[in-house]
């Protein structure tokens, strides 16, 4: 259906993109990392970026806070769309994760690499789960318990996760990947042999999508949920979306919002300096092409790089001015922001942003880049 009010090819990018940061940020101003994860469908569980994309977004709570979110027992980090890793609540992982596991077989050359088959996969499962039934194993102690070779525990593990017999547990430390790993609860992901009513699945997450990241493309859903165009227009029109362009559709509850907040353009000045992380839900929730990603000014910065993968981006307003990057030297991290282009008043809100933010995540804002005395962020 063609709303009468609004036409795509008629809407300004500067109000789309005020629009897409409206809908990316200001609404989620108090929310928590649960409710983030729920409107999102997921945030990827690398860290940083599972608790740095909340603190882009509300800017109330601390890293403390935020840290102690990720411990709630109700979110799991399971794969998800683009057999990405994705933090998100439980009552959605079983919807997600039947969406998009593939089959054992898809994943035999994971333990053919290691020199183990699917039999020895099978074999050593029954181990492996009663091994990190009730506390998170290190993969260390996992290969030492199963005697297995550190390449073997990483495939047995992997291969595990993808299996929904296993689920990752973030150390200690909020900048560390390596991770823990202990058994799924009980009936939380489907088995291989487990039917599924993968259409009903797919038109759930099509329709949570829409909701949450609309205006979408087909283009978009499609790379979204990793699945063919012609499945993408299909969900689309079965969501009940509403089509505002040759191909661009929104749900029918954003709809009247939508309109509305054309109405009222020139209103919507949206201000501020926001550090997105990597692998934001922003950067990675459009698909390359995209007028979205154009209209923010990404592609301009560089804001991905040539595996399609989301830099760090600093937003002033409803504009992508730079990337920004963390480093690691010793147990410190490191903030690097080129300020080299920027000048006057612009300059100077970048200048206190980055301190600002380097004192929110611990870090340090490295100031030699720039010529600058340092100031540390504890």
């Amino acid at each position: 259906m063609v709303s009468g009010k609004t036409y795509w090819d008629e809407l300004p990018n500067e109000l789309l993109a005020e629009w897409i940061v409206s809908e990316h940020f200001e609404r989620f101003e108090d929310s928590t990392l649960a409710e983030i994860a729920e409107a999102y469908i997921g945030v990827y569980s690398t860290r940083p970026t599972s608790w740095l994309a909340v603190l882009a977004r509300n800017r109330s709570i601390d890293r403390t806070e935020v840290l102690s979110m990720e411990t709630d027992p109700a979110l799991v980090r399971i794969p998800g769309m683009r057999r990405s890793k994705f933090l998100l609540p439980q009552s959605l992982a079983a919807t997600v994760f039947g969406v998009t596991r593939l089959s054992l077989a898809d994943h035999e050359w994971r333990l053919r690499d290691v020199k183990l088959t699917l039999a020895d996969y099978r074999r050593i499962l029954p181990s492996l789960t009663e091994l990190t039934t009730g506390s998170p194993v290190r993969l260390k102690d996992i290969g030492d318990a199963l005697g297995l070779s550190g390449p073997q525990t990483r495939a047995c593990t992997t291969v595990a996760t993808y299996d929904g017999a296993l689920i990752r547990i973030p150390s200690s430390n909020p900048w560390s990947n390596r991770w823990l790993y202990t058994a799924a609860p009980n009936g939380l992901l489907q088995s291989d042999d487990t039917p599924i009513d993968r259409e009903r699945l797919q038109l759930d997450i099509a329709r949570r999508y829409i909701q949450n990241y609309g205006p979408v493309s087909v283009d978009d859903l499609a790379w979204w949920m990793a699945i063919s165009k012609k499945t993408a227009r299909l969900l689309l029109e079965r969501a009940g979306a509403y089509e505002i362009g040759s191909g661009i559709w929104l749900s029918a509850n954003q709809k009247d919002k939508f309109e509305e907040f054309v109405l009222h353009a020139g209103q919507h000045s949206a201000t501020g300096v926001r550090f997105l992380p990597a692998w934001d839900p922003l950067l990675m929730g459009y698909a390359p092409g995209s007028r979205q990603r154009d209209c923010l000014g990404l592609n301009q910065i560089g804001g991905y790089d040539a595996a399609g993968n989301g830099r760090p981006v600093v937003l002033i307003g409803s504009r992508a001015v730079t990337t920004w990057r963390i480093m690691r030297s010793g147990s410190k991290r490191l903030i690097s922001l080129d300020l080299s282009s920027f000048v006057g008043k612009e300059r100077k809100d970048l200048q206190e942003s980055v301190l600002t933010w380097a004192n929110q995540i611990g870090a340090i804002y490295d100031h030699e880049t720039n010529g600058e005395e340092p100031t540390t962020g504890e």
